[in-house]
């Protein structure tokens, strides 16, 4: 019976416990006892509720409260909730009682009433100078009954019957064919979205009439996330080609939605942005200095003149910046600012936009990486955009004026440029790519500057003692590019001869006042010291805080917050993960994912450095920002990315849908192998074998050559890999997760702490 006709049985059985619960009485909880008066008693009046004596702990009999408004609440404590007598004292003569209560609450925000019993129905006595109201023994039973029948616990198992109804019933139906432990790990995930709404609309509180309806934002933002990870699912699954593109573009898409939305709501509600008036004195101070190198010795942090005016006239300080011009140049010449005689106008706002236009043409650029070099199923796409705006601090800072919005899009460039250089496409939009990034990238910051130039030095030592091929470098597409070089090289050899170092600031440009200020702490008052071990402890855990926190001019609280919580651990990942590519199988995609994190590891330390020498020889902590390499992260993405391919694909590896001849030791590179297009005659296969290298020469700039476990060089076509059943759990998970961990925990939760949110109408 029970195999030929389970979901008859499991009805069945349902239904007969579920009677049996509804039927059953239970101990009531939360249960409160409410006098409400016709005529009151004086405010703050004592209120005696008095139940059956027990005997072994007689005080507990007595439960007190005090009018308020014409009412008096207890909680009912459960050593009373059998009692058959109730009486109830008021000081006075004259009180009348309207109603008595018995309902649950919790809170005072949940209120379910149990019984209600007229004040008319009560026997009411005056005993000396109190009044005195007693429940007959049925009306305490009614009371006692009522409360047994709808208690909570009775409601409690009511659903869970019918959770465990529905969970089976799915097993036994739509998800009959599914592993247990995915149809498990999926209602675990589900019970954690449930208790994450529960939290958010029971125990948090809301803003108030007017203000943002946070709560319904992020519910709203979850479901849409839910419904895009089902369609990408089910368009992965069941979809055409075209299809699948197309929803891949759709996800990038979606995400450029949201990083817009993250904007609006940054601007609007957390009220100012790290280090933003010294960046609008340095674009400012460019009005009137319009020099090749700027004279950053004069050039100062300016005081607001109201909100859209600095006064160069006023009270000013050292701008400690110090950075290359190009961003501020750009910023100068498109946001419309004005000079009238000592002050500078400016829309703030149209600036931002400016800013953070340029920034989202940086996504726009990782993005495209993606959508070229990434096998057409929708999940990977969508997991990877959501990998790379996890970071909190990433839309953040491309939100106020920064020149991190700059870097971000150069450094995207120069890292399409070193991917099309890796797929052997050495043509001259590869160099111009490389060359147009690397010296952007230092005219705009000197350490993604540092970033992208260590890397390449890895990237040429690596072709040339490795792979012994320095044809891919002497090339006259290489040589077409080198002018570009020469703005930098020209740039940084004027500013050396002026000022006598790469990056003017505080302590060798204006040493008198960098002594004073809050960068350098005079000896007799600086902190008992630390070991170095203490500094570098000291180092990951600030490090970390400014990868996984909203880290700026005004902040977000999270008292609660810990590198390993549930809350933080995906970003915290999207850091680390990566850096352990050195450990995987070594192919020509592991080595070049290797030479990017090695360039992280190598920034890293030099910054660890700068902290160092900075806490133990001038008094100052900082400098520890973990965004300063934020404009790397298509990096971080890919390498996860990568790293899913391999182990997580069935059929062929996703290799996208352009391709790429491989050494015969690259066979085994999932999407990772960071293809794109190339040509026949551009290729240089090096030991590949014939039949894989005609592959390409047959099907063109389109065609892949898939691994196949006899290492044959053939292959099917790239575009039916998948996702394994464990690789879709897995992905879809970590979507999930990283979701939640940035702009929802990071900010938007938290906005029942942050003042702006309560002073802004929505």
């Amino acid at each position: 019976m029970l195999r030929k006709y389970p979901v008859a049985v499991l009805v069945v059985v349902t239904v007969l416990l579920a009677g049996f619960v509804g039927l059953s009485n239970y101990r009531p909880v939360n249960l409160y006892y409410s006098v409400t008066f016709t005529q009151s008693p004086a405010e703050n009046s004592d209120v005696t509720f008095t139940f059956d004596e027990n005997k072994d702990f007689a005080s507990s009999s007595i439960q007190s409260a005090k009018v308020t408004q014409s009412q008096v609440t207890i909680h009912l404590d459960p050593l009373n909730d059998d009692s058959h007598t109730l009486t109830i004292a008021v000081d006075g003569t004259d009180a009348q009682v309207g109603s008595f209560v018995a309902h649950t609450n919790v809170r005072g925000r949940f209120d379910r009433v149990m019984r209600s019993i007229p004040g008319s129905e009560l026997q009411r006595k005056v005993d000396g100078d109190r009044t005195v109201f007693s429940l007959t023994e049925a009306q305490i039973n009614d009371v006692i009954k009522a409360s047994q029948r709808k208690s909570e616990t009775k409601i409690g198992l009511l659903m869970l019957i019918g959770v465990v109804f529905v969970i089976i019933l799915g097993k036994l139906t739509l998800f009959r064919r599914l592993p247990k432990r995915y149809y498990a790990a999926g209602w675990i995930v589900l019970g954690m979205v449930y208790a994450f709404l529960y939290r958010l609309w029971i125990v948090k509180q809301g803003l108030g009439p007017g203000l943002y309806p946070y709560r319904r934002a992020i519910t709203i933002l979850l479901a849409l996330l839910l419904a895009l990870m089902a369609v990408d699912y089910i368009v992965g699954v069941r979809g055409n080609l075209l299809a699948k593109r197309l929803m891949c573009a759709g996800s990038y898409l979606a995400i450029i939605g949201y990083v817009v939305y993250q904007f609006g709501m940054y601007t609007k509600y957390l009220g100012g942005f790290p280090d933003e008036q010294a960046h609008l004195s340095y674009i400012a101070f460019l009005s009137k200095d319009h020099a090749i190198i700027p004279d950053f010795a004069h050039m100062r942090i300016y005081p607001f003149a109201g909100d859209n005016a600095l006064d160069f006239a006023g009270a000013t300080q050292f701008n400690y910046l110090g950075h290359p011009p190009l961003y501020y140049r750009i910023m100068n010449l498109l946001g419309g600012l004005h000079v009238a005689g000592d002050q500078v106008t400016f829309n703030l706002g149209g600036l931002r936009t400016i800013s953070f236009i340029i920034g989202l043409l940086g996504l726009l650029v990782v993005f495209y990486i993606g959508l070229t070099r990434i096998a057409p199923i929708p999940l990977l796409h969508l997991l990877f955009g959501i990998i790379v705006i996890a970071p909190v601090n990433l839309v953040y800072g491309l939100s106020g004026l920064s020149n991190d919005s700059l870097l971000l899009l150069t450094v995207s460039i120069y890292s399409l440029g070193i991917i099309r250089f890796f797929e052997r496409r050495y043509d001259w939009k590869t160099f111009l790519l490389i060359a147009v990034g690397v010296s952007f990238t230092v005219l705009t910051k000197l350490t993604g500057g540092m970033l992208v130039v260590v890397m390449s030095v890895l990237v040429i030592a690596y072709t040339l003692i490795v792979e012994h091929n320095a044809k891919a470098l002497m090339r006259p597409a290489f040589y077409a590019t080198t002018p570009v070089y020469l703005l930098p090289i020209a740039y940084f050899a004027g500013l050396y001869a002026k000022f006598h170092t790469i990056q003017p600031g505080y302590a060798n440009v204006a040493y008198a006042e960098y002594v004073t200020s809050a960068m350098y702490t005079p000896n007799d008052k600086r902190d008992g010291g630390m070991l170095m071990v203490d500094v570098v402890q000291s180092f990951i855990e600030k490090f970390l805080g400014t990868w996984y926190a909203v880290t700026g001019h005004v902040p977000v609280p999270r008292p609660d917050m810990k590198v390993y919580d549930i809350t933080t651990i995906g970003v915290i990942l999207v850091f680390f993960v990566p850096l352990t590519v050195f450990f995987f199988a070594k192919s020509r995609a592991q080595r070049y994912l290797s030479l990017a994190a090695a360039s992280v590891l190598i920034v890293l330390i030099y910054e660890f450095i700068g902290v160092a020498k900075s806490y133990y020889f001038n008094g100052r902590f900082g400098g520890y920002s973990s965004r300063y390499f934020l404009c790397a992260i298509v990096f971080f993405a890919l390498a996860i990315l990568w790293m899913i391919s391999r182990h997580l694909t069935a059929g062929e590896r996703p290799v996208g849908d352009r391709g790429i001849a491989r050494s015969a030791g690259d066979l085994t590179d999932g999407p990772a192998a960071l293809v794109g297009d190339v040509k026949a005659d551009d290729a240089q296969p090096g030991s590949i074998g014939a039949k894989a290298h005609a592959a390409i020469a047959r099907h063109g700039a389109h065609a892949a050559v898939a691994p196949d476990a006899a290492g044959t060089g053939q292959g099917s076509d790239p575009d039916h890999a998948r996702l394994t059943r464990l690789g879709t759990a897995i992905v879809l998970g970590l979507i999930l997760l990283l979701f939640m961990d940035g702009f929802i925990y990071s900010f938007l939760y938290q906005a029942d702490q942050l003042p702006g949110f309560h002073n802004i109408p929505a």
